[in-house]
């Protein structure tokens, strides 16, 4: 701090010179004080620069209602306490695990948090730290990997599990400062890359200029001096972590101390790994249903997801697919991965997709289009086109159904039957062939099938002995939607009606043979003969007719002595 001097007595200009020093001292607080409240990261309600733990303006967030929310709480400073040893430095896998108490003059952890979301188009990662004390330099170092870690709170050499494009984020600021360094590395496959300062656009961060109470993850309360509470905010989209047309997806995260601003320099203290779940892609999942189930029928489908990286089961290009239905009669597995009714795709980056089913195939008819989305995803349907929103580790699962156009036949079969009376009698027995199937009629003279695609089709009467039928082929055009139970039954109608038949004999029986001679003429009443004939020489002879439909037959015998 500047020190002004002015010519006056001594014992005076000591009193002007603390009076001054406290007076710029409150300046300095002031303008900590306004940055830490300064607005949040562009396209974040997080509140990640302000210091503190709980939200300051509503409708934002902070630490005590963070999205997403992990926390990891590091063992008791004492003996049982758990830090990196031998040596132990970033780029080292081969690791040793140690116990016993911080040293001193090294930062001590107590807690850790990672918290994350995706809003306005961004993937947001938020972090925070507490610590037991107050030595010197903080050199924080947030390991965020996408495969789960070994255990690293019991002693002991370890293996660490790094894939490329892990994140080391370093979090450091100087003893007396309240505003941090933030930097990210990515691992390259065998050490920690190039060094990248995040700037004002893609990061935001503060630590603790008064006390503040420390209930991360809901643990117990405790009161955190200045500068014992650190807090960070990072647009992973903008910082680059998640590029375009790219999926990652973070699994586990643990934090560490380094022993000094050297990137070599060795790591001491840790808090074990806790899992998280950062991604920016989810899944779609587009179902084919027929009705009934389980029928033979390919559907066309396109859709603007992308061919990568997305990754879809039944093809590479999910622009243009086909589903068919035959093997999806499981009712208890509406999505099954890699069979012919489901196109299910993971890592379809966040962002908004169409999905449209093509033209009804023949005998087919659109039915419905039903949707599902969780963790943040959502849709919107109109007809046949499906309006998918996917956000990071969301799943959307939409189910197309069109029903199978399929109708029915209702053959009624009535007779003549004197015995029962005048008028029409139902037939029972009498048998019918549609499409290769083969029914009898009931006791009320019906035989109906359904399950016939619309189409036109020949209704066959095997015709009874002793009867004669109108038409024992009759065309049907199946175009109504239907089956035999429906009630009231909408399907198409033909009837059949028979008509028993007589055989008729007219004869002569001449008592003296060769005695007379005779003819015989039979007609209907349309005077159409239906019989003839004449007596043989020894004077005898009939006429027959067969078949013959109920009408008045008129028989003329001639004898001729």
């Amino acid at each position: 701090m500047a020190r002004l001097r002015f010519p006056m007595p001594s014992g005076r200009r000591r009193w002007l010179v603390r009076t001054i020093g406290l007076a710029a001292a409150a300046a300095v607080f002031a303008i900590v004080f306004v940055a830490a409240s300064g607005a949040n990261l562009t396209g974040s309600s997080f509140e990640g620069n302000d210091g503190n733990l709980v939200v300051n303006t509503a409708g934002n967030t902070d630490w005590d209602n963070a999205p997403n929310l992990h926390v990891g709480v590091d063992k008791p400073t004492g003996q049982t306490d758990n830090a990196f040893g031998q040596g132990t430095s970033e780029n080292d896998v081969n690791v040793t695990v140690v116990t016993g108490s911080i040293p001193n003059s090294k930062a001590d952890l107590a807690r850790f948090a990672v918290a994350s979301e995706f809003v306005n188009g961004s993937n947001f990662l938020y972090l925070a730290w507490t610590r037991e004390n107050l030595s010197g330099t903080v050199n924080f170092d947030f390991e965020v990997n996408q495969k789960t870690q070994p255990d690293l709170t019991t002693p002991g050499p370890k293996t660490l599990v790094r894939t490329a494009g892990d994140l080391l984020i370093n979090y450091s600021f100087q003893g007396g400062a309240n505003t941090p360094t933030l930097t990210l590395r990515k691992w390259t496959g065998s050490a920690w890359g190039a060094e990248q300062t995040l700037n004002s656009t893609s990061s935001e961060g503060a630590t603790n200029s008064a006390t503040v109470v420390d209930t991360l993850g809901g643990n117990p309360p405790v009161n955190r001096p200045p500068q014992a509470f650190g807090e960070a905010a990072i647009n992973l989209t903008t910082a680059g972590v998640f590029p375009p047309g790219t999926c990652e997806a973070f699994g586990s995260a643990f934090v560490k101390s380094r022993s000094s601003t050297s990137f070599t320099s060795e790591i001491k203290d840790l808090i074990a790994p806790v899992p998280v779940n950062i991604s920016n892609c989810g899944t779609i999942n587009i179902i084919k249903h027929s009705d009934p189930r389980g029928q033979n029928q390919n559907f066309n489908y396109t859709s603007t997801i992308p061919a990568s990286p997305s990754a879809c089961s039944l093809d590479t290009t999910p622009a243009s697919f086909t589903l068919n239905d035959t093997a999806g009669v499981d009712p208890s597995s509406p999505i099954t991965t890699g069979t012919a009714n489901t196109e299910h795709c993971s890592n379809v980056p966040a962002g908004t997709y169409t999905v449209t089913e093509g033209p009804d195939p023949a005998n087919f008819v659109f039915e419905s289009l039903a949707c599902s989305a969780d963790n943040g995803g959502s849709f919107s349907t109109s007809g046949k086109v499906a309006t998918i929103t996917v956000a990071p580790n969301s799943t959307v699962t939409c189910i197309y159904t069109n029903q199978l156009q399929t109708g029915a036949i209702k053959v009624t079969k009535t007779r003549k039957h004197a015995a029962g009376g005048p008028g029409d009698h139902p037939h029972a027995g009498v048998t019918f062939t549609v499409n290769g199937v083969s029914k009898q009629t009931d006791a009320n003279g019906v035989a109906c099938f359904d399950g016939l695609l619309f189409g036109t089709y020949t209704v066959h009467e095997t015709v009874p002995t002793g009867y004669h039928v109108d038409a024992n082929d009759k065309q049907v055009t199946v175009d109504n939607t239907a089956t035999c139970s429906d009630n009231p039954y909408g399907g198409e109608s033909v009837s059949f009606h028979n008509t028993p038949l007589t055989n008729i004999t007219a004869s002569v029986d001449s008592q003296v043979d060769g005695g007379t001679q005779s003819t015989i003429t039979c007609v209907n009443s349309a005077n159409n003969t239906v019989a003839s004939g004449s007596s043989g020489a020894n004077g005898d002879g009939s006429a027959s007719a067969s078949d013959l439909e109920p009408d008045t037959y008129t028989c003329t015998i001639v004898i001729d002595p």
